[in-house]
């Protein structure tokens, strides 16, 4: 990380401390900050905002360090998996992972109790599991816009009462990536 972007991070986990509110988007990381957890050691960190950079992996750490997140935004980076441990987020209502490499839907979702909204359009998401949606009971908005569902999951998906799914209209030329 640059001079400049070490600056900015710091000034953001200051910023974070009156609020709860960590904003790290646009910051050019590769990796998340361990200096992050440090910094924000006596915070309770509700709202993480990753949006606009360079992440491949999530760090299962996060969870652990930031146990009572209640929105998590990670669009715009470079991820195609999240971990495991994001079931520990027992209080997540937000989670944003548009924009990214995802192929596979991140399986982890379904074991967030509180999850209220997610956002996972503008990936290459072929399949989901879409009838788990309904067995998640606060979950009231989907957003799979913009990626190759395959036709009997945009079907299924779209047949859905509860939650709201949101859906591109599906596309003939996905077939061929089934």
């Amino acid at each position: 990380m640059a001079g400049a972007s070490v600056t900015r991070v710091v000034r953001r986990c200051e910023e974070a401390k009156a609020d709860g509110s960590l904003d790290l988007s646009s910051c050019e990381l590769t990796s998340f900050p361990v200096a992050v957890y440090q910094l924000l050691r006596n915070t309770e960190v509700l709202s993480c905002s990753l949006n606009n950079n360079l992440l491949k992996v999530l760090p299962k750490s996060i969870c652990a360090k930031f146990p009572h997140l209640q929105e998590l935004q990670l669009s715009g980076n470079q991820l195609t998996s999240l971990p495991a441990e994001l079931q520990q987020l027992r209080e997540l209502r937000r989670l944003d992972v548009s924009h990214n490499r995802f192929s596979i839907f991140p399986e982890a979702v379904f074991q967030l109790p509180a999850l209220a909204t997610l956002n996972a359009s503008s990936n290459a998401i072929v399949a989901v599991d879409a009838e788990r949606y309904s067995g998640m009971e606060a979950l009231t908005d989907v957003d799979l816009q913009q990626n190759p569902l395959a036709e009997a999951v945009h079907s299924a998906a779209g047949g859905l009462s509860r939650p709201r799914v949101r859906l591109s209209p599906w596309q003939e030329h996905f077939q061929d990536m089934e």
